[in-house]
């Protein structure tokens, strides 16, 4: 998706907003394009390779966690031969610049598929219920992926167990500090129905999700409970003028 295309969604208004900086995901020079700037967190695409404000403040964050590893720039995790990555998505600018390394491993979820089966080729795994050993990797990465399950508790609790000690867990959710999470569904005779309104996100995969849980700051403290050490990254000022990573936030969790 190169400019042309980027601008059949873009306002003319809004490119004023765009800004030029360098792309933690590609590592590119770049012109960040702002299609709406009431959801930039989503939009700001690079030029390059179609990131998105919040992939590129994931990609930093993992850069930064994994320094000591030797990790320079994002694109050398998949050079990073000591290095297991699970990516909680098969498609994407990650996948684009990772390519399809042997210590990098890709998987969706797919409706009626259990973790570990194949479709068309791509890995099933259900996060609630992951297929892999204990200890299998040094990082795990999802983005956006959390407010989708149902039982996100039994999700992080799995990506803790299949961390490695000290490994990571870096992920981005929609999230707000002003107020507790919102369960949106509840279980009654084994089944989830919604209390509220049902909010649909889009999905690559699925076409779209349901919303099971808008995340407050009780967040922090399940993720403590379940054995990770945490820390919120909030992209600062000089961080979005240089990497376009504009009103983005990552957690950034470590298994202890």
């Amino acid at each position: 998706m190169r400019l042309k295309t980027l601008l059949r969604y873009a306002k003319l208004s809004y490119l004023r907003q765009s800004r030029t900086g360098w792309c933690p995901v590609c590592g590119r020079r770049t012109v960040f394009v702002v299609v709406d700037p009431e959801t930039i967190r989503e939009n700001a695409w690079c030029l390059w390779c179609r990131s998105s404000s919040r992939n590129r403040h994931v990609a930093k964050c993992i850069v930064e966690a994994l320094a000591a590893r030797g990790v320079k720039r994002f694109g050398d995790l998949s050079q990073t031969e000591d290095l297991s990555v699970y990516n909680l998505s098969a498609s994407g600018p990650f996948v684009r610049v990772w390519g399809r390394p042997a210590n990098i491993t890709y998987s969706e979820y797919f409706d009626g598929c259990r973790s570990g089966e194949r479709r068309d080729g791509v890995l099933c795994q259900d996060v609630q219920r992951l297929s892999f050993d204990d200890e299998a990797f040094d990082l795990v990465v999802s983005e956006d992926v959390f407010e989708h399950v149902p039982d996100y508790r039994g999700g992080f609790a799995e990506v803790h167990r299949v961390l490695k000690p000290g490994g990571y867990h870096i992920f981005s959710v929609p999230f707000s500090l002003t107020g507790p999470t919102t369960e949106r569904f509840e279980l009654r005779g084994g089944e989830r129905v919604p209390v509220l309104p049902v909010e649909w996100h889009g999905d690559p995969v699925r076409g779209t999700v349901p919303v099971f849980a808008d995340f407050g700051h009780d967040l922090l403290e399940l993720l403590a409970d379940v054995g990770f050490e945490v820390r919120l990254e909030w992209s600062q000022p000089e961080e979005e003028k240089r990497y376009g990573t504009f009103a983005s936030y990552t957690f950034v969790t470590r298994k202890v």
